[in-house]
């Protein structure tokens, strides 16, 4: 099994990579090697097999894209985001099926079809990177496809979410009870909490009978206090 992350840029310092290795290392009980493709492994865990990258053709979260590159892996994949959570056991994730498998986002369930007016929703689906799970060779076309015209297909989609969500007809997506979004919860529950700092306020998940978090949105040190106890 191929375990997998990207760190790209300084949004994410070392900690992050060793901190999902850790999560990794306790809740997987499966043979595994763990990758980070990087620009930068400066203070990465030794035990983190590093895939540099040495171009600056890709910025931000296109470098997912890399995942993708013919020859880069062989058998099955597994990325989760840096900031991901594991809060229990995700054997089942590795399991669950041999089809291109990502997150569904029921807490934003839209889909547009081109004709939207604004660009950055004019693909949208609701399929989610954050995890992804894959059989490497019968994906390195994605790579292919997306290189035929990169800079017209960043232009259309605004993020590998989309080109993704729309490039895969068949796929698939984890269990809805495995998942949740810090800032969305699943789409079918009330927030836990609320945060306020000056005029800001944003409700909040935590939701530990689930699998994993995700933990997207604005965030702040203290926002990951209740998450440390995964870490250690």
């Amino acid at each position: 099994m191929n375990m997998i992350c990207v760190k790209w840029g300084t949004k994410y310092g070392p900690e992050y990579v060793d901190r999902l290795y850790h999560m990794v290392t306790k809740n997987v009980t499966k043979p595994f090697d763990f990758y980070c493709i990087t620009d930068d492994s400066t203070g990465i865990n030794q035990a983190i097999k590093i895939i540099p990258i040495t171009d600056d053709f890709l910025e931000s979260y296109w470098n997912k894209m890399r995942l993708f590159t013919p020859g880069s892996f062989k058998g099955k994949c597994f990325y989760l985001d840096l900031d991901t959570v594991i809060q229990s056991n995700i054997d089942c994730f590795l399991d669950y099926t041999d089809k291109f498998c990502g997150v569904y986002t029921y807490w934003n369930d839209i889909y547009t079809d081109g004709s939207y007016p604004y660009a950055t929703l004019k693909y949208k689906t609701p399929f989610n990177s954050s995890i992804l799970s894959w059989n490497a060779e019968e994906y390195y076309w994605l790579w292919d496809k997306f290189m035929t015209d990169p800079d017209w297909f960043i232009i259309k989609y605004y993020g590998d979410d989309k080109f993704l969500g729309n490039e895969i007809k068949e796929k698939t997506t984890f269990p809805r009870e495995w998942i949740y979004s810090r800032l969305y919860g699943s789409g079918d529950n009330r927030p836990n909490d609320a945060l306020t700092d000056n005029n800001f306020f944003q409700y909040i998940y935590f939701q530990p009978e689930k699998k994993i978090c995700l933990f997207n949105g604005p965030t702040r040190t203290e926002h990951y206090d209740r998450y440390k106890r995964y870490w250690s």
